[in-house]
């Protein structure tokens, strides 16, 4: 099984950078809404983070490493 750690950091990186860059370059909407898509931004990879720890709980609960005999 793949290891989520690192995609993890890679997205989490990626999500802070975006969001970084959202608010240093002030979209025509000003200072307001690039806060804003930051938020949603940040939300999304929450979101998928969660989504990741769930499917990563439930392949772990019903599909073991090592087959039972």
């Amino acid at each position: 099984m793949l290891s989520i750690g690192p995609l993890e950091h890679l997205l989490r990186t990626i999500a802070e950078q975006t969001a970084h860059g959202l608010l240093t370059i002030g979209p025509y909407g000003g200072q307001a809404r690039s806060r804003r898509n930051a938020e949603q931004a940040a939300d999304a990879v929450a979101r998928e983070r969660r989504e990741r720890e769930e499917v990563s709980a439930w392949l772990a609960d019903y599909h073991p490493a090592e087959p039972s005999q």
